[in-house]
This record gives C-alpha cells, structure tokens and sequence, in this order.
C-alpha cells in the first residue's frame, strides 16, 4: 500500500471483514491476559500470534493499520506497537501509508524518541530489525543508556512497569529474519517479549517463516486468510499473468542477440499499454521494470550493459532509471513513482516488497530464476493502479500482467530450463490461477517440452519505401542481430531476421493476440443458477411489485469531502451546544466512601474532578473513527473551523486549544450526534437509483410450500426462524393491508439499501407493499431481529441502522419475536441510547410514516 493518498481510502469488503478479525482476535486475547496474568508468557506465545495471509497488492499496510486503530482504546490495557520491515525503504514507505491512511496511530521513531513517560495507547514504532537486533547490543546506539535518553531495552521495561503491553507487528514475515535470525529471536523473547504477534505475509508456508517459529518457541494460533478471488473483485489485482519465454532454434542462436530480443519484445508491449491508455483517457505513464543479474567480480557490470541496450533498441536515455543498491531504498520508490521514467533497472536483492502500482511489464534477463523470481518479483507487476480501477474488468490488455524471460544461458539445456520454468510457475501460482505461458520464437520444440504455447512472432506491417537491407539495418543498429550476421548463408539469415523482426516493426500488431475477454463479475450481472431438483419460480407481477426498487447510492466520498466535511461540521454545531461548553474545564464526579472498620456507615459527597486534556483527546479522536470513507482530520479541521466562526459571531473569546477540548468533550458526550450529523450531510448527496430490475424468476425446491403474497409464490430462500415466522404471518394477513412480500438479499446489485452514517450499506430483510402507505409503491421495510435479549440486538451497527431512513421508503420497522412467540416492535430511545420494546408489532401500524 502506498502513503500518497490525500485522503483516507475506504476498505474493500475483504479488507473490512479481515481488519475485524484481526481486532476481534486481539481482544480476545487480551481479555485471557486479564483473566490468566500468571500465564502471560504461554498465552503471548502459544495464543497470541496472529497471522494475516494475503496476496501481493491486497493492502496488507492498510488492513495491518486500521486494525491497530480498531483497536486502540478498547483492550484492557494500553498497548505500544513496535512494527518490523524488513528493509529501511520499506520502513519509509510503511510510515509514510500509517501517515495518510491510520491517521489515529501516533508515529514514534526509536532513534530519537525512547521517553516511556509520553507513551500513549496505540503508539508505533517502525524499524528494521536490524535497527536493533544484534548479537552484541552495544553496537548499536539504541541498545544503550545514555545521560539523554533510555535505551530501547529499558523503555520496553519502563512501559511495563507503568502498565502497558507491547505488540509486535511483522510485515512480509517470509523475509524479515534472515541471516540475522538468532539475534532476531533473542531480541524477539528476551526484550520485546509481545503480548501480542501480528505476522503478514504472502507465502505463509516460507522456510525462514517457519524456522523463526521453531527458534522463537512459537504458535501461530490465529489465521486471517484473504483469497486471491476477493483481492481481483476489489479491483486491486490484475486478472492474470502473460508469460513470454523467448526461445530460438538452435541454428539460429549465433545470429540472434537473445537478451536484445526479450528487451525489445518487453518494451513493444509496454508501448501497447501505453496506446491503450492514451486511447482511453487515462493520464498515466506505464512502467516497465528491468531485473539484471548481480555482478561478479571482474565481470562486466549487468547494469550498465542493459541500459545501452535499452538505448540501442530505441527507450529514451531519460525514460531509463537504474538502481543499484542492495535493497530498496527511499529513493527508489521515488522512482517507481516518477512519470518521467518508463523503464526501472535493478537487481535481484531489491525485488521485493516495494510497490510499483504502475508497472504491467516485467523483463528478467538473469540467467537463473526459480521459485522466488515467481512469487517475489513478478508480485511487482499485479497490482491495479487507482486510475485503472474503473476499468478493470473490461479491457483485457490492462487486465493482465506480462512477464518476458530471456532464454537461459546458451549452454543450458531444454531440459534444465523446463526445470527452470517449472519452478517459477510453482512461485506464480500463489499469485495467480489465471497463467499463460508463451514461447516467443521460431523453437517449436521448445513450446512442447515447456508445456506452452508456442507464438510465432507477430506478422510485419510493412513501411512504404522501406527495403529489406533497411530492414536488416535497422535489426543490426538495435543489437537484435548479432556482427557475425553478414557472413552467414542466405537461408540462415532469412531464419533468424524473420525470428525477430516482427518484435521491433512498426505498427506490428500485440505479441499477444486474442486476449480473452475476462470480465469481473461486477460487470456482468450474475445470471440464478438452478440447481439439482429446483425449479423456478417466476416473479408474481400482478401483485403489484414494481419492476425496480430504488436503492441509496453515494457518490466516491474523495470526490465530495470538500462539501461534505463542512455540512457535518454545521449539522454537529446545530445539535450540540458546543458554546456553552467551552467554559467546562471540570467534571463533576460523585465519591462513594464506605467506612472500612464500621460496617455501615458510608458517605457520599461531590467532587470537582479536572478531567484529563489527554484523555479526552485520545478518546474523542477513538470516536471519530467510525467512518473508513471520511478522514476524521477532515471532520475534525472543519468542526473546529465551524465553532471558531460561531465563536466570532457571539463575540467569545477562545483560544485553539479551548475549541480543541470544547469540540473533544462534544464528541465524548454525545457520540451519536456525529453519527447523525454525517447522516443528514450525507443524505445531501445520496443518489437515488432504480435501474436493477427485480428478477423475474428465481430458483428454489420443486415442494417448496406455497406463499400467497410472496413476490414469487412460495418460501423459497434461506430464513432464519424468526424471518420465516415473521413471512407467515405476513402471508397470513387478513387485514387486507398486505398486498405483497419480498426478501431482500443483501448485497444484491437490485436489493434496496440505506446508506449509514459509517459509510457502510444496509439492507433490510425485507421488502412489504402496503395498502394505504404514502410512500413511493406503497412500500415499507422491516428489519427482522432474532430477540430482544442477548447482546446481539443492541451491538453498535444496530445502534446505527435502527436511527437511518431510506430517502423513499422513510423509516424501517424493526420486529424481534419475544419467548412466547409474539412479535414486539423495536424503538430506539433517546434518553438511555439503546433498543427497547414498544409493544406488540402491529400490522396497521406500517401503513403509519414515522
């Protein structure tokens, strides 16, 4: 994940539903510190390490980071995270998408900052384990005490002493121990020593991986899985993968320049990606990356060579950047980000864990590859730039990644580079299910003992007035062809000019033909898929259903948080009366003392308690967090923008820090007027949709029974038994009132939903016509809940839904069925800010628009 972002992304449903089980499991693990303190050590080691499994590009920083927010403020104890990358670029990197994306989390740096007194909850610290695991710790400045400063080993001590725990977060786990894993593990048990263990990786089952867990004693207990499948859906991976190993028959090697050849074939493609985005309107320069062996003493520098080449075969001498250092620096991803530059060289060491989002083409013409040049560098290449996103799916050339390999050495065999091939495929397949593999060539053979498919070069277009002696000059000036061309045999020669002349023609058409068009499910609506012994059951238009229902929809909160954030600003100062607060610096709180040697004897009297400016800021901030489509800076920038006008209007006078803290205590008192601010702003901006047609047919069991006011006739679908009961008392009506009845799916693109305040989607269960109702089709939704008892009803997500309003459809009547059968309604109360029960749900009572 990238930092660059100006504004706070929102999660993908995958990137949702892993960032909570990632907190609900932290918690979970905290409380059995609670309960069990004496066994601190076994629970931290055997229960409290968590692995997060997801693919290359999926946003692993991201879900990693808002999962440290999600929990901030609600474990038992304060927490200080200590974050590991494996590389001092990707420790930059990792800081700077903390930065943009988990605003909530305080950013510390172990160089400079070791003072365990101004330690805060959720604070992070994020380093290499280099930066301080070493077998001699006096070699390093932070494993020292100093008059100024604590080393790191007694500020981990010193926050525990003041109450603390301490979390450990590993990002790419595969790679982060290495040469330096015995040192690693002694500092990982002996100092840190974590209460809690988030490990993040795309190859869980790495060897490094599992030797730390061997070394460290530990359990990976917990594990949050993410599928490829999702990541693709998101639009945050590319479909599939083109291999194109370049490979000629064996008379016409001498001739052919190999490497020069895989270059040219990899920039022709990176020149039809760049058309393609050109032709669709997108401002975005493609990349093209370049990986070049490391070189050997005495030997020529790889490096150098390729970039001449790259040069010879017709790339802009500024289009090309290089990079020679062992591993990824900041520098570096600066170039993986410039416009100017189109190709990137660099060595292996610095392949992985950087993020290139605008790169589709990857050249490798290092002789040897395996399984890590698979799964590491062609990982480079699958994530789906953000202006792309809108595409994705339906244009099959930006849907891919495309990977060229040189033949290996001359020396080596066929068999020895199927061997090759073989195993980066083992590594590509953890990346991908959706793989081609090409023979780029005249090498036939080749293609069979790959198990590709071969390709033959792509036909020339020929150039008016161009002979074939310019031709073969144009081939020579780009090294395609090698000097001791000139004295081969005609035949010979013929051969090897039309093996590769079709890679560097003009106009030539895409080394890949036919692409299949591929398209997210997204785009295509899904069709119901009938099942062994269903049959269908067609929709029941003359009750009166109509033909769409109408959905909330919200525009990108990036393109309207201009308007958006000022509207809730004035909304929350309209609701709450931040002026009068200002002056509330203390708090009344209420003593009870008992008398400890007189039973008995108790007194009560009330205190002035100054409340804590930290606290209330830490916790108000923890409030602000409710929404992963709107940055709480933003809210909070325009609140204080708001209430300092309101002030100059009224004449106070307040300083910043007084707007701060009144604007804190706001949103401390009353939570849930955000909440309501943002929904009546958001409401602002809600489109109103009706352009998904409800089906008109559905599948279900042959002997389903029959529903005489069901949408189609009879109960099909999955209930729950409170849903099913509610439906049959529905179907049974005798009022006259019901006319029809519809389950409402959720996440159905045709299902009516409400847009909430969180910036999360509702969809009541279900869909009622009523005879008698002013609303749009007389319809009314009913929210179906299995009781009005256990913690279920009134969790917080209910506490939200249970106040929103469908723009068309008004207010959704919520029902839970008590013991005795009998369905209540369910209201929200104000004045105790829960769920009650108001009485028997009534059926006349839906006719009524709260």
């Amino acid at each position: 994940m990238t930092g660059d972002a100006d504004f706070r992304v929102s999660l993908a449903k995958y990137q949702l539903n892993a960032v909570d089980a990632l907190a609900e499991t932290l918690r979970t693990v905290s409380a059995l510190h609670d309960r069990e303190p004496e066994h601190r050590t076994r629970i931290s080691r055997e229960l409290g390490v968590i692995l997060l499994q997801a693919p290359t590009g999926s946003g692993k920083t991201l879900m990693l980071g808002r999962a440290l927010e999600a929990v901030r403020g609600q474990l038992s104890a304060k927490t200080v995270w200590f974050w590991f990358a494996p590389y001092a670029g990707l420790v930059t990197q990792t800081r700077s998408a903390l930065t943009a994306q988990c605003g909530a989390l305080r950013q510390r740096d172990v160089y400079a900052d070791r003072e365990a007194s101004a330690a805060r909850d959720g604070d992070v610290f994020v380093q290499t384990w280099a930066s301080v695991a070493v077998v001699k710790k006096e070699s390093r400045k932070v494993r020292s005490d100093k008059e100024a400063s604590l080393s790191v080993d007694s500020m981990i001590a010193e926050l525990r002493e003041r109450g603390f725990r301490i979390g450990v977060v590993i990002d790419e786990a595969h790679l982060n121990f290495g040469s330096g894993a015995a040192a690693t593990a002694d500092f990982f048990l002996n100092v840190l020593s974590p209460d809690f263990t988030v490990l993040a990786t795309a190859t869980p089952n790495d060897a490094k991986l599992e030797k730390f867990e061997r070394d460290a004693g530990l359990k990976v207990a917990s594990r949050v899985t993410v599928a490829r499948e999702a990541v693709v859906k998101a639009g945050l991976n590319k479909i599939g993968l083109m291999v194109g190993v370049l490979r000629f028959k064996e008379e016409d090697r001498a001739l052919i320049d190999t490497e020069a050849a895989t270059l040219t074939a990899g920039w022709s493609q990176h020149s039809f990606i760049k058309d393609k985005l050109a032709e669709k309107g997108i401002s975005l320069t493609p990349l093209m990356l370049v990986q070049v062996e490391d070189q050997q003493e005495g030997k020529e520098d790889p490096v150098a060579r390729v970039t001449e080449r790259l040069i010879e075969i017709g790339v802009p001498e500024k289009a090309i950047a290089v990079h020679t250092s062992g591993e990824p620096d900041p520098a570096f991803h600066t170039l993986a980000y410039d416009p100017e530059i189109e190709v990137l060289v660099f060595k292996l060491a610095v392949a992985t864990g950087f993020d290139a989002p605008r790169a589709w083409t990857l050249v490798s013409v290092r002789p040897s590859r395996g399984r890590d040049f698979g799964l590491q560098i062609v990982g480079r290449i699958m994530r789906v730039h953000p202006l792309v996103r809108p595409l994705h799916g339906s244009e099959p050339l930006l849907d891919r990644g495309y990977v060229f390999m040189s033949d290996p050495e001359l020396q080596v065999g066929l068999d020895e580079a199927a061997a090759d091939l073989k195993a980066v495929r083992e590594g590509i397949a953890v990346l991908t299910d959706t793989l081609d593999v090409n023979v780029l060539g005249n090498d036939t053979r080749a293609a069979e003992s790959y198990g590709a498919t071969p390709l033959p070069p792509p036909p020339v277009q020929t150039v008016p007035g161009e002979t074939e002696g310019d031709r073969i000059e144009r081939q020579v000036s780009m090294g395609l062809l090698n000097p001791n061309y000139a004295t081969a045999s005609p035949p010979r020669q013929q051969s090897a000019l039309s093996a590769v002349e079709g890679f560097s023609a003009p106009a030539t058409p895409p080394l890949f033909p036919n692409l299949p068009d591929v398209l997210s499910p997204r785009v295509t609506p899904a069709q119901p898929v009938p099942q062994e012994h269903q049959v269908k059951y067609l929709l029941r238009t003359d009750l009166g259903i109509p033909t769409a229902l109408v959905r909330e929809e919200l525009p990108n909160l990036f393109d309207i948080e201009g308007d958006l954030c000022p509207q809730i600003a004035r909304e929350f100062c309209r609701m709450v009366p931040m002026t009068s607060m200002l002056l509330a610096v203390n708090s009344n709180a209420e003593l009870s003392m008992r008398d400890l040697f007189n039973a008995g004897q108790t007194d009560q009297r009330n205190l002035s308690v100054r409340m804590s400016a930290a606290r209330i800021a830490e916790q108000a901030q923890a409030q602000l967090m409710f929404n992963d489509g709107i940055d709480p800076r933003r809210i909070r920038e325009a609140v204080e923008a708001e209430l300092a006008r309101l002030c100059q209007k009224d004449g106070i006078a307040a300083t910043s820090r007084d707007i701060r803290r009144t604007i804190n205590l706001a949103i401390l008192r009353q939570p849930q007027a955000l909440k309501e601010a943002v929904r009546i702003a958001q409401g602002h901006h809600i489109r109103l949709e009706s352009n998904e047609p409800v089906p008109t047919e559905q599948f279900g069991p042959k002997d389903a029974p029959k529903a005489k006011k069901g949408a189609y006739g009879a109960f099909i679908g999955r209930y729950n038994r409170p849903e099913r009961a509610f439906v049959e008392m529905l179907d049974n009506d005798d009022t006259g009132r019901i006319k029809w009845w519809l389950r409402n799916p959720e996440n159905e693109k045709w299902a009516t939903r409400l847009i909430l305040p969180t910036g999360k989607r509702f969809f009541p269960d279900f869909v009622v016509g009523v005879s008698g109702r002013r609303t749009r089709d007389s319809i009314a939704l009913v929210e179906i809940k299995d009781d009005g008892e256990t913690g279920r009803l009134h969790s917080d997500s209910n506490a939200i839904k249970i106040r929103s309003e469908h723009s068309e459809y008004k207010k959704v009547f919520w029902s839970y069925r008590e013991a005795e059968g009998i369905f209540l309604k369910a209201v929200w109360n104000h004045s105790y800010n829960r769920i009650f029960g108001a009485g028997p749900f009534e059926i006349e009572d839906m006719v009524m628009i709260h």
